[in-house]
């Protein structure tokens, strides 16, 4: 029923959305653009001397903002020109009031609202994925790629060098990008996609070569050609990055600890290597990889049973990540209301922290890492309609080595593991149909019986996802996926995986997928098919997808959830053209609604948002929800289901014009459950910028929830018939959480910038009113009432459940906690020449438990303040060499 009801909706809204529906073609996009060839050196200079750009140049430029469709308030020219080895694009932009140019400096990729100019390139042709390329008139720069039309990622860094001059007329700047950074079919005569922007800050002001409006959908398929590239065979590409890092540690220890000084200096040496395999493919190669993260992670407090997930910040594999998504082909948008699309590789996994643990007694050293042997990965196209991109990488076998009283063992708490993932996809009638295959696989030597009964030898995930157009002008557009997993392994280390938390089979009212200890593989499915509407004023998403239990992807993924079924359906209308009031308008309400494999209801809710931007560019955003009551099968940790109450819950957010010096945003939430729960918080958050080289920003925000039924444990009881021998203990926790987030930016040239990041938190949780789940399957619980009783000497809890009666009483710690931390980043980074990076880097963190249960800022911020720290100073220089 839930399906056929979905198709109905969209069947008859598709009639509704096509009413709405125009056949539209960007200006200029059917343009072609002559590329000159040079025949003497061009200087990168922002100059413009050379007589190649006094051709007859690009000009017509229109706004896509302010003013949609209106003529660029000021005259752009641009040129594009080559030789055998480097592509170069030049621009004059005048501008009638030369002071009023904005050439802040930033570090590079680290946007910041200035004047721009950006060249936009799509060397295969394929309408699909190209460059992109932006330089200020400070020198400031920022590039990166696009991919699924309209989707970009500036984690690329691709060695170009350009400059930028301000002079009476305006500003200029020149541009040189060699052809072995660019990925492309050869060809003796080339057609490419082209596109240029110009931004001018004053004007808040975005104009296009291209123009391609909101209500239109993509931007790389809307690209002018350029002609004129012919003759072109680029050198063999051949790139070699060496390093060497040195790292100091000052951390707490223990003074006694003999392993603590010789951890403490460390040198370390390696080399990337990049090889282009002609022009459309690179083979990157890694020798004993520096894999350290300069920046680091946020604290994070999680009460849930849950992993926390944490963004790859390692250039090896930041650079062409893209290529890896998985199931998000075709659509411009993909909403996931609790069923988000399956991470099929994170590739944090790789050089994680050791799985195994130690017993013996005695000073460890443990490794926070797995150390990475080598690493290998292709990426790129076999022709402009076809990707392809690998990753294969071991990591070796790591020991923990343990003292006591001067006896030295060593242990093995992580297996030589490989690691590999293929993905390919390959697109059809000019992008209109795709599908893709992507296969991951882990495999592990697990001759250790300790490893072998905690994490699987054997772990593959394969699947396949695609999209199809259903029209000639690409307006509706659905995708879709499939993909399984399979993981074999000991009987303990599946059983470790049927107790994961978001299957829980252990689960004593589970009816579908059941505990089995002779277990010795584990499988799944994991699918969906997405409905979108691609362009207009009027929106519509729907989708239908499921996960069924058995389906793990975590040894190379990032897997939250199993055993659902999920459907839901966005309805929109967006308003982009301006009124008296507003520049635009977005209105959205949608319905999702999820159920388990015994067909027990999860979620279910209704959802709307409002986002409005006023003529003075300051904006609002309004939304919320009602979640209807529904059952949980996690709440209980592997006990049986519950019902949660049924919840609502608004928030609001403000923020200003982002070219002020002072810019600001303000935001808040306010939530209450039908039991009296009660959850809130607030935060502001400001950015300051005295000058073109300075930035700082200060983000305070505030949190205080009152949750009535907090996880506490769970404890065997026979006499706990109706909850199937166990009790399952919540409490309610008044938890304050107050954090901040304060950064400094300052950049002294394009080259050469420092960065400093801190995040004060205090988070503190206090429990009471202890109660029971007193039924399984349903909302009903028994309070503890005077049964409850607190030994201060011990900071234990006991519990007498039922009085007088015959349960034995049990005890527990005292969960209340007051974690305050303090993390600090510094990073000095200096671009000695192109490609060529040195760091400085300096981490700080510190951490203190004290007072737990109440919240007193002065006090804690004396206990954090006296708390020992850890600190961890690093140095890094890597020297590029094109071979």
């Amino acid at each position: 029923m839930k399906q056929r009801y979905i198709f109905f909706i969209i069947l008859s809204l598709l009639i509704t959305a096509h009413l709405f529906a125009n056949s539209f073609k960007a200006k200029n996009s059917s343009s072609s653009i002559k590329a000159y060839k040079v025949s003497s050196e061009v200087f990168i200079d922002g100059s413009l001397t050379e007589s190649i750009w006094s051709k007859v140049p690009v000009r017509d430029f229109t706004q896509r903002d302010p003013d949609e469709g209106n003529p660029a308030t000021e005259r752009t020219e641009v040129w594009v020109a080559y030789d055998e080895t480097n592509i170069y694009v030049a621009a004059r932009l005048y501008d009638s009031n030369p002071s009023t140019i904005d050439a802040s400096l930033a570090r590079r990729d680290s946007w910041i609202d200035s004047d721009w100019f950006f060249f936009y390139v799509d060397p295969f042709f394929d309408k699909k994925t190209g460059y992109f390329f932006g330089v200020n008139p400070g020198g400031s720069l920022t590039d990166g790629v696009y991919f699924n039309d309209s989707w970009n990622d500036d984690s690329w860094d691709g060695i170009w060098q350009s400059a930028a001059k301000i002079d009476e007329n305006g500003w200029t700047v020149e541009l040189k990008i060699p052809f072995s950074q660019l990925r492309f079919s050869e060809a003796k005569e080339m057609k490419w996609g082209v596109n240029f922007r110009r931004d001018i800050k004053r004007n808040n002001e975005k104009s296009y070569f291209v123009m391609v409006p909101k209500d239109e959908s993509g931007f790389v398929s809307h690209f002018a050609t350029l002609e004129g590239i012919n003759g072109v065979e680029p050198k063999q590409r051949l790139e070699i990055l060496p390093y060497v890092v040195q790292r100091a540690q000052y951390l707490r220890h223990d003074e006694s600890d003999p392993f603590y000084k010789g951890n403490q200096y460390r040198t370390t040496l390696g080399a990337d290597m990049k090889i282009g395999l002609g022009s459309n493919l690179n083979l990157d190669a890694t020798f004993n990889p520096d894999f350290g993260q300069v920046e680091v992670d946020p604290a994070v407090i999680n009460l849930t049973a849950f992993e926390t997930f944490f963004p790859e910040k390692r250039p090896f594999f930041i650079e062409g990540s893209n290529l890896f998504y998985f199931g998000i082909g075709g659509s411009n948008n993909n909403w996931g209301f609790n069923f988000g699309n399956p991470e099929l590789f994170y590739s944090r996994r790789i050089g994680r922290s050791p799985q195994g643990y130690v017993n013996e007694n005695g000073y460890v050293d443990y490794p926070n890492e797995t150390r990475i042997l080598g690493a290998a990965k292709l990426t790129g196209k076999l022709n402009e309609s076809w990707s392809i991109g690998a990753v294969s990488a071991v990591t070796e076998r790591t020991y923990a080595r343990i003292n006591n009283a001067g006896n030295v063992v060593s242990r093995e708490i992580e297996p030589l593991t490989h690691y590999g993932v293929l993905r390919t996809k390959k697109e059809f009638n000019s992008g209109k149909q795709g599908i893709g295959l992507m296969v991951t696989g882990v495999t592990r030597d697990l001759s250790n019986q300790n490893l072998n009964s905690l994490i699987t030898q054997h772990a593959y995930v394969a699947g396949i996802d695609g999209w199809t157009f259903l029209d000639d002008e690409e307006m509706y557009v659905i995708n879709y996926y499939v993909a399984g997993s399979y993981s074999k392994g000991s009987k303990e280390s599946i059983q470790r995986l049927q107790k994961q938390p978001y299957r829980y089979y252990q689960r004593p009212d589970a009816s579908f997928a059941v505990y089995d200890t002779n277990r010795t593989s584990l499988s799944g499915l994991y699918s969906r098919v997405m409905f979108n509407k691609q362009k207009g004023n009027f929106y519509i998403n729907s989708a239908l997808g499921m996960v069924t239990p058995g389906f793990e992807n975590n040894d190379l993924g990032y897997q939250w959830m199993a055993d659902r079924i999920n459907a839901h359906t966005v309805l929109g209308y967006r308003f982009y053209e301006q009124d008296n009031i507003f520049r635009r308008k977005y209105f959205y309400v949608a319905h999702a609604r999820s159920i388990n494999f015994e067909g027990k209801t999860t979620q279910n809710f209704i959802w709307f948002r409002n986002t409005l931007e006023f003529l003075n560019y300051y904006g609002i955003d309004i939304g919320g929800n009602y979640v209807f009551e529904v059952y949980s099968p996690t709440w209980t940790r592997g006990g049986p289901m519950l019902i949660k109450p049924a919840e609502w819950s608004i928030w609001a957010s403000a923020m200003s014009d982002t070219r002020e010096k002072i810019i600001g945003g303000v935001y808040g939430t306010y939530a209450r459950d039908e039991i009296q729960g009660v959850f809130y918080n607030a935060g502001f958050d400001i950015e300051w910028k005295p000058n073109t080289q300075l930035t700082v920003s200060i983000g305070p925000e505030y949190t205080k929830n009152d949750e009535k039924r907090q996880w506490v444990g769970s404890f065997t009881d026979p006499f706990a018939a109706k909850t199937y021998g166990s009790r399952y203990v919540f409490g309610r926790i008044l938890r304050e959480t107050v954090s901040g987030n304060i950064r400094v930016n300052w950049t002294f040239t394009p080259e050469l910038s420092l960065q400093l990041y801190l995040q004060p938190l205090f988070a503190v949780g206090h429990y009471n009113d202890f109660k029971e789940l007193g039924e399984a399957g349903t909302k009903h619980f028994n309070d503890y009432g005077d049964n409850v009783s607190y030994d201060e000497s011990n900071d234990t809890y006991s519990v007498d459940p039922d009085g007088s009666g015959p349960a034995q009483a049990f005890s527990f710690g005292n969960p209340d906690f007051n974690f305050k931390s303090l993390r600090a980043n510094l990073i000095l980074r200096w671009e000695v020449m192109p490609g060529s990076v040195f760091y400085f880097a300096w981490t700080h963190d510190q951490t203190n438990f004290d007072d737990p249960g109440s919240l007193a800022i002065n006090r804690d911020l004396r206990n954090l303040w006296n708390a020992e720290a850890d600190d961890v100073l690093l140095v890094k220089f890597s020297y590029w060499l094109d071979m």
